[in-house]
């Protein structure tokens, strides 16, 4: 663990969480603060899934994978990189964030667009960790698109 301020971000496998990746990188660089990269998983994402299936290894070494290729995509180009820690923890996204915002001064999550109406509300992770986190929390809107694109997505 660092001595500098910490600046939380939650990574998965969506373009939104890569979204929040990179912004929270610039920001860290902006603040001089260290970037605590958060993957998490947990039984509930398997839930249907037959148990014999289920290898905890196999799951983390996913979660780390999926991580590693999330900072390889948005970290790796940066010219200059923010000082950076990793986690992957067993757990839901939500509780991660939270108990990580114990120690950050910042916590950054993205979130899904699904239409017009629907893209102004937050999804369960964010607002969770808007309600129980002990610091400021960015959620990153999602990527911006044409009226006519959001019309064709609700109408399928």
């Amino acid at each position: 663990m660092t001595d500098r301020a910490i600046i939380a971000v939650g990574v998965d496998e969506t373009d939104s969480s890569r979204r929040a990746l990179a912004w929270a990188a610039q920001e860290a660089l902006r603040r001089g603060a260290c970037l605590r990269v958060i993957t998490a998983w947990s039984w509930e994402a398997v839930e249907s899934a037959p148990l014999v299936a289920v290898d905890p290894e196999a799951m983390l070494s996913l979660a780390d994978q999926t991580q590693r290729d999330a900072i390889t995509a948005v970290i790796g180009p940066m010219s200059i990189k923010p000082s950076m820690e990793r986690e992957v923890v067993q757990c839901t996204a939500a509780e991660a964030l939270v108990d990580a915002s114990q120690h950050a001064v910042l916590v950054v999550v993205g979130t899904h667009g699904r239409g017009p109406v629907r893209s102004f509300l937050l999804g369960s992770v964010s607002l969770s960790v808007i309600k129980h986190a002990a610091c400021p929390v960015v959620v990153m809107p999602p990527v911006a698109t044409s009226a006519r694109e959001d019309l064709a997505a609700t109408s399928r």
